[in-house]
C-alpha cells in the first residue's frame, strides 16, 4: 500500500528544525505532569521548527481530552511554544489519530493526517509518517486502522461522552497490548519493502518515521533501482530520539536530553 500523495502537504523544513516521536504522554485523568517533555519544549524555544511523527499522547479521545488537567497542561505548553515563533507540525499516530481542528486552534500546531513531504534545503525531499503504514505483514492491524479512521468512526467519537470515550481507549490499549504479544515478529516489524515503495512513490530521497521504538538509519532500495535514506527515530527518551535539520540540508540524529544544540 503506498501513499495517497495528494493528502500529503508540502513543509519546508529550515535548518535547526527538530523532529521526535513516540512520547506517548498519559493526559487521562490520572495523568502525571510530562516533565521531560516540558522541558524539552522550553530548550526548543528558538528553533524554527518542531516535528511530531505521531503518539505524542498515549490515547487522544477527541476535543473532550482538553477538559482534563494533564491534557490542558500540555496543549498551553505547545501553544506557548508557537506564540514564541516555533512552528509545529504534528502527524496523527495510532494512537491520537483523532486529533483534530479544534486541536489545532487550541495548540496553534498543524496536524497531518497521513504525513507530509518535506523541502530540504539543497533540493533534496524526504517523506515523514509516523510509520504504522509500513507494518504492512500486520493484515489485521491494517484492516482495523481502516475501519477506526473511516468517516463514520471519525465522525462518531469525538461525540461519545468523555466517561465512556475513556473507557474504550482503555480497552483498545489492553487489546493492542494483547494481541502484540502474541503475534509472531516478522509480522509487527516494518517492512523495507514498503519503505522502499512509499519513497518512490512520494519521489523522497529519505524517508523518516518512528512508531517502532527502535532507531534505525540505514539504506533501502526503491524500484527503479534507486536506493533511499531510512531514518526510525527512537521513542521520545531514548538514545538517539531527536533528529535535527542542519545548514545544506543534512540530517543527524541526537539526544533530546542532551540537545537540541544550540541553533
Amino acid at each position: 500500500m503506498t501513499p495517497e500523495l495528494r493528502a500529503f502537504r508540502t513543509v519546508e523544513l529550515e535548518a535547526g528544525a527538530c523532529v521526535i516521536a513516540d512520547l506517548h504522554l498519559d493526559v487521562g485523568p490520572s495523568g502525571a505532569e510530562p516533565r521531560e517533555f516540558l522541558e524539552f519544549l522550553a530548550r526548543v524555544r528558538g528553533r524554527p521548527r518542531l516535528v511530531i511523527l505521531g503518539d505524542l499522547f498515549d490515547a487522544w479521545i477527541g476535543p473532550a481530552q482538553m477538559e482534563l488537567a494533564a491534557a490542558r497542561r500540555v496543549v498551553e505548553a505547545l501553544r506557548a511554544l508557537v506564540d514564541s515563533g516555533t512552528a509545529l507540525e504534528i502527524v496523527h499516530g495510532n494512537r491520537d489519530f483523532l486529533l483534530e481542528r479544534r486541536f489545532e486552534a487550541a495548540s496553534g500546531a498543524r496536524v497531518h493526517p497521513h504525513g507530509f513531504v518535506a523541502e530540504l534545503e539543497g533540493g533534496a525531499r524526504a517523506l515523514f509518517v509516523h510509520g504504522d503504514e509500513f507494518c504492512t505483514l500486520d493484515r489485521g492491524y491494517q484492516r482495523l486502522k481502516r475501519v477506526l479512521r473511516s468517516r463514520p468512526m471519525l465522525w462518531a467519537a469525538p461525540r461519545l461522552p468523555r466517561a465512556l470515550a475513556l473507557g474504550v481507549a482503555r480497552r483498545l490499549r489492553r487489546a493492542s497490548v494483547s494481541a502484540l504479544a502474541v503475534k509472531p515478529s516478522e509480522e509487527k516489524q516494518q517492512q523495507r519493502a514498503a519503505v522502499g515503495q512509499w519513497a518512490a512513490a512520494s519521489g523522497c530521497s529519505v524517508v523518516v518515521c518512528g512508531h517502532a521504538h527502535e532507531l534505525r538509519d540505514e539504506s533501502v532500495g526503491a524500484p527503479g533501482g534507486v536506493a533511499a535514506r531510512w531514518i526510525v527515530l527512537d521513542a521520545f527518551g531514548g538514545r538517539r530520539d531527536l533528529l535535527e535539520v542542519g545548514s545544506g540540508g543534512r540530517l543527524s540524529l541526537a539526544s533530546s536530553a542532551a540537545g537540541p544544540a544550540a541553533p
